[in-house]
Formats: C-alpha cells, sequence, structure tokens
C-alpha cells in the first residue's frame, strides 16, 4: 500500500520506524525542520527515512498547491500521521482513497489537542494511552480504530512517559497496520459528551503559583521538566528553575521558604522540596546549593518577578530597510518584544504590515542626503546596521565609482558615528571579499583575501568591503568599537529582488532565470555556468543574523561570521536546471511561453570587459556554529521553490493572469524595483 508518512519527534520517530517494519510502502515522509530551542534530543524523522531511502520533505505548508500536485503525483493510497504538528486539510485527505489515519498520544475523546502527554501529568492523571484514529475536519475526533491504555507512575515525567508512549505507539501500530492493509479495522465513533480539548502550551505556562498546592505544584514540575522548558519561580528579580521537586510536609504563606537545608517551599496546601534546579548563574545543581548559592533563607518569599523599572528595548537602526535583508531582518527582530527598529529606505514597497508596526518606524530618505537623520538615529540607538550597498556585479563593471562612493564612502560616514558615539556596529561585509581565494573553504581567520588586477574593475565591490572590514577591525583595537562582521553567501528566497531589475541586468542570478522563464527567452549561461556557489535560504540566513544581532552574553563582538550552507553547493547550470524542473510543477506553469532552452555566452559579452569571477565560494561556519549556535539545513531544492513561487505570484497579480489553481500571495503586492540592501 502506497503510503505517505507524516510524522515528528520522538514518537514520530518510533512510528514511522514502526510503519516501515510493517510492510507499508512508504513513498515519502513529511516532517518539521528541527527546533534548536528544543534542545535536540529526540529521534530524527528525517534521518530515519533518509536511512531507508525514503524522500522527506518539510514544506511550511503541505497543503500549498505545489505540495498538492507532487503528492498527487506520487499516486499515494494511504496517509499516516504521527505527531505531525499541522491540522490535515480536506485537499490533502481528498488525495489518499485508503484514508487518512492519526495517531493521538491520548485516550481520545479526552484530551484532544496539543500536547497531552504534558497535560496529563499537569492535571496528575494516573491513566492515559494511545489513540488510532480516522482523520476528520475537527482536530482529533474522527472514528477511532484502535486504542491501548498506559499506566502513568507516580515518579513519571514527560521524558520517562514520552519514552513509554513511543513503545506503546509502535506496538499498538504493529497490531493495526496489518487491519488497514487488509480493509478488517474497525471504527467506533467518539462520544462526543465526554470530549476535552487542551490548548498549546508554552514556556510561560511553567511558572509556579505558589497559591496552589504541593502536590499540582510538583505534577507541574514533572509535566515540563528537562528537557522540557522547565517550571520556574523567582526570588525577586532573579529567575530559579526547578527540575525536580517532592511533597513534603510543612506549613506556611505560599512561597515562603521554610527551610534551606532542604530547600522547602510553603504551597496553600503542604509544601514542596526543590530537589534540583538551576539559578541566574545556570549550573544545575540541588536544591541546598541553590539555596546556598542564593542566599535563600527561611521566611523569604517566593513568587512572581518583583516589579521593576521595565527593562529598556534594545533601538536597532537599519539602513537600507526596505531590501532583500533589512525587510525580512525587521520582521525577525520585531518579533521579540525586547527590540524597536528604526529603519531608512528609498522605498518602502517591501516593508507592507512593518509600516503599521508599533514598534517599527520608518523614514524614506538617502543616507547621502539625510545625514543629520542618520547621525542622529546612530545616537539615538543601540544597535546599527548599515545594509545600504550596490551588490550586483554587472553595476560593479558599469558604475565602478557609484559603487564606491555608496559602499565605502557613505558606510565609512556611518561607521564613524558608532565610534563617536560608542555604539555597537553590526556591519554587512561580503563573501565577494575572499575574491579569488583558493581555500577549499573560506575561513574568516585564516583564508586569504585575494581580488583580481585593476583594469577588472569587478573587485571595487569587494575590495571597498575588505577595506572597510579593516578599518573597522582597526576601530575595534584601537578606539574601542564594539563590532561584528557577517558575510552571507548566495542567500535566495522571496522579496530577493524584481523582474525589474532583472531586465536591466541590475538583479541576482536566480532572478535574471526567472525572468527568462517569465518571458521565454533562453537562459543564458555565463562562461557556461560552471561557477559554484553555496546557496542558502533567507529565513536561516536572518535568524543567524539575529543571533549577531541579539549577541547573548556579548560572545559576537569582534567576531566575523560567515552566513552560508556549505552544503548546497551548486554550479549556476545547475541552479538553473532545478528551476526549470520546480517552473515545470508550478501551478501557474501553464501561464507561460515554453522553455526557451540554454544558451551559453561569454563573461565579457554579458557583463562587461571589466568583469572576472571565482569558480567556488564555500564558507567554513565554524563561528556560526560554535559562537551563536546556527547551522543551516533546508535543501536549494526549496529554497528554489519558495523564490520561485513568490516571483511567479507577484508577476500574475500584477499582469491580471487568472491560470488554474492560482494562489493568493501573503507577501507584499509589489517587488522592490532598487536593490539597497
Amino acid at each position: 500500500m502506497r503510503t505517505v508518512v507524516l510524522a515528528y519527534h520522538e514518537i514520530g520517530a518510533a512510528s514511522l520506524q514502526e510503519a516501515i517494519r510493517s510492510g507499508l510502502n512508504v513513498v515519502a515522509v513529511f516532517t518539521h525542520r528541527d527546533d534548536p530551542a528544543e534542545g535536540g534530543w529526540y529521534a530524527n524523522v528525517a534521518r530515519i527515512a533518509a536511512e531507508h531511502g525514503i524522500p522527506v520533505h518539510a514544506p511550511e505548508k503541505i497543503d500549498h498547491p505545489i505540495w498538492l500536485e507532487r503528492i498527487r503525483a506520487m499516486k499515494p493510497e494511504l496517509l499516516m500521521s504521527f505527531h505531525y504538528r499541522n491540522m490535515v486539510g480536506a485537499k490533502i485527505r481528498a488525495l489518499f482513497p485508503a484514508g487518512c489515519i492519526n495517531l493521538h498520544s491520548a485516550l481520545l475523546p479526552k484530551y484532544r489537542g496539543r500536547a497531552p502527554i504534558n497535560w496529563v501529568l499537569v492535571n496528575g492523571e494516573t491513566e492515559t494511552g494511545v489513540t488510532v484514529h480516522h482523520m476528520v475536519d475537527k482536530s482529533d475526533a474522527g472514528d477511532i480504530i484502535a486504542q491501548r491504555k498506559v499506566a502513568i507512575g507516580a515518579d513519571d515525567d514527560a521524558r520517562s512517559l514520552t519514552a513509554r508512549m513511543a513503545k506503546e505507539s509502535a506496538a499498538i501500530l504493529a497490531e493495526v497496520i496489518p487491519l488497514i492493509k487488509s480493509g478488517k479495522a474497525q471504527r467506533t465513533p467518539q462520544d462526543e459528551t465526554n470530549a476535552t480539548v487542551m490548548g498549546k502550551r508554552t514556556a510561560a505556562d511553567g511558572q509556579m503559583h505558589w497559591t496552589k498546592s504541593a502536590k499540582e505544584l510538583r505534577n507541574l514540575v514533572r509535566a515540563v521538566t528537562h528537557p522540557w522548558p522547565g517550571a520556574f519561580t523567582f526570588a525577586g528579580t532573579r529567575k530559579i528553575m526547578v527540575w525536580r521537586s517532592r511533597v513534603v510536609e510543612g506549613t506556611g504563606q505560599p512561597g515562603e521558604v521554610l527551610s534551606s537545608s532542604p530547600l522547602v517551599i510553603a504551597c496553600s496546601q503542604g509544601a514542596l522540596e526543590i530537589q534540583e534546579g538551576q539559578g541566574p548563574d545556570g549550573v544545575w545543581s540541588s536544591g541546598v546549593q541553590l539555596a546556598q548559592d542564593m542566599n535563600l533563607l527561611p521566611r523569604m518569599r517566593l513568587g512572581a518577578r518583583a516589579t521593576a523599572s521595565k527593562r529598556k528595548r534594545t533601538l536597532v537602526l537599519i539602513l537600507g530597510v526596505n531590501g532583500f535583508i533589512g525587510s525580512q531582518l525587521s520582521e525577525r527582530i520585531l518579533n521579540d518584544e525586547g527590540f524597536e527598529v528604526y529603519g531608512m529606505d528609498l522605498n518602502s514597497e517591501n516593508l507592507g504590515e512593518l509600516m503599521q508596526h508599533p514598534r517599527f518606524h520608518f523614514v524614506e530618505g538617502d543616507i547621502s542626503i539625510n545625514r543629520d537623520w542618520v547621525e542622529y538615529h546612530v545616537r539615538k540607538c543601540d544597535v546599527i546596521l548599515p545594509l545600504v550597498a550596490i551588490a550586483t556585479p554587472i553595476e560593479y563593471v558599469r558604475n565602478p565609482l557609484r559603487v564606491f562612493e555608496l559602499d565605502f564612502e557613505e558606510n565609512l560616514r556611518v561607521i564613524r558615528d558608532c565610534v563617536r558615539y560608542g555604539k555597537r556596529l553590526v556591519f554587512p561585509s561580503t563573501s565577494e571579499v575572499y575574491g579569488m581565494c583558493t581555500d577549499e573553504l573560506f575561513d574568516e581567520e585564516t583564508s586569504p583575501l585575494v581580488t583580481g588586477p585593476i583594469h577588472r574593475q569587478r573587485w571595487i565591490y569587494s575590495a571597498s568591503k575588505q577595506l572597510l572590514d579593516r578599518v573597522i577591525w582597526a576601530y575595534g583595537m584601537q578606539r574601542g568599537l564594539r563590532f561584528s562582521l557577517f558575510r552571507p553567501f548566495n542567500w535566495i528566497g522571496p522579496r530577493l529582488d524584481s523582474l525589474d531589475s532583472a531586465r536591466i541586468g541590475s538583479s541576482r542570478a536566480i532572478t535574471q532565470l526567472i525572468l527568462n522563464l517569465v518571458e521565454g527567452t533562453p537562459i543564458l549561461l555565463v562562461d557556461g555556468g560552471t561557477q559554484r556557489r553555496c546557496f542558502t535560504d533567507v529565513d536561516e540566513g536572518i535568524e543567524g543574523l539575529f543571533r549577531i544581532i541579539e549577541n547573548k552574553n556579548a560572545v559576537c563582538d569582534g567576531r566575523i561570521f560567515n552566513i552560508g550552507n556549505p552544503d548546497n553547493e551548486a554550479s549556476i547550470k545547475e541552479l538553473a536546471e532545478s528551476l526549470v524542473e520546480s517552473f515545470d510543477r508550478h501551478p501557474l506553469r501553464s501561464c507561460y511561453p515554453p522553455f526557451a532552452g540554454f544558451q551559453q555566452i561569454e563573461s565579457s559579452a554579458y557583463y562587461g570587459a571589466g568583469y572576472e569571477d571565482v569558480q567556488h565560494r564555500r564558507p567554513s561556519i565554524r563561528n556560526a556554529q560554535t559562537i551563536i549556535g546556527w547551522t543551516p539545513k533546508i535543501p536549494t531544492a526549496v529554497s528554489v521553490e519558495r523564490t520561485l513561487d513568490w516571483f511567479l505570484q507577484q508577476h500574475a497579480r500584477e499582469n491580471g493572469l487568472t491560470p488554474p489553481a492560482a494562489v493568493a500571495s501573503t507577501r507584499p503586492a509589489k517587488a522592490p524595483k532598487t536593490v539597497r540592501a
């Protein structure tokens, strides 16, 4: 039976393995990208699929028309979902004639919804279970095929219960899958009168309210203990994580420290001994040591965070905020309540809903004209990102002096303002500073920065950026400038630039390729398209850049970071071939002319006589991995599809195209007409 599996996390991994063992012909696996915030302790579904040679995908929306078509092409019969976190809509379910089956970690109809394993522990249940049921429009409400009860021990916590539930999930699937394959699986409707629906849990739900009983608080601790976010309380403004506890005798005011050795806290009923925890220093220790280190003495009170002066938000100034990086970085920054963004650019087409955000402040202007505004806001803000640049090779050759004036001279003014007012600078260097470097991996600290001869004006951008890097470094050593440099390696994704810029030759390579497909003109492979690049998804690039801006514990000060995906190396020709394949699968394909083929062209004829290029540009990302914990995972094919989809949706709207299955885009209605970042 041709089966598509949706799976994630520990139970998803165990269930996928059982589905394979039980003889299902798993033709594809859909999962989620791992969340670094979850600690990576759980089994990796994608790795299991890869080990068995099964194609694995992690789209943001499985019901996107692109994925509907791809799944339909698999000719699937059965869909099975194991702890996949997204609802499966009717359009997807309609593709599976043998049915759509879900495995839920609770005894339905009780504990429908999110985090059932955590909720049963929070509520002090002594029994839970696993349910295999049919999917319907309502979450976890379909007919039950089978259930298996699981006892909850008094000492069970979320980790131990998850491990047992994973085993029970595999066991029930071993019984049920043969019945599903033979068509003999029973169906029992759920009793809606007994249904309970639980909501999503967040880290904030781990706060301990001492007005609850000791038993309730102990249940909370074991429900969210490591590797979950944990239960916590405060001693004044100091946060205390509680990882293990037990109920003991004792009376006092809720939250009152009754004893330091052992560390015992009064609750509304009974008392709770904190056996293991962490204080603000992050050191995991016994409750006794925790009390000693934090000087927790009898009669002190624990509880909500003490009211203190409101933490000042970090003000971030982004020059070139409307560009590819600036607009998407602003969205990411503003997801964090601790930040506020001030931005300037020539226009605002890419900013969309940001313009209405209360912590986003935009002014239309030019850094070479509005110098007083720039200086004032450098002085006002905490972190400065000068993203304004001319960053396309054809401009380096055509307008080398303009490149120098904008990319070097104007940015140098901003750098000097940062020095003058003592502000932190996060500066966009470029992968092109490595020039004609012959190292296999370009290393921030050891690779030579070698460019071509003077008449090859293509290198003026590289030389300008490289000199600024050296000036910034010198200011850091001699004047105390706080800085971080980041070097993007071929970021691609939505809002990259515009088809208009491609028409005049002032765009990134992939945009030019998309324009050729849209207009039905041959794809021009400069010098055969043999140059190799490492393509990086913009979402992952932005996350890496955000961590540099966030700069926890000042670990990024004085450091240089390559932000690229060394595993996504491909030639321009290979990129073009991948793009053509994605184009042929796209729902809008019928709106456009036939593919006009590939055509090779010499670089001098395309860019001009001052052009020269390097054949590979592959980064070492050791600094990013070890200092900010950043490792990219999104494959180029996924980024290519996202980029292509955005451009085609834009073009279709602007030109009134109404193809079958046209999809409304959530991206801005217009692409930027000038690349400023």
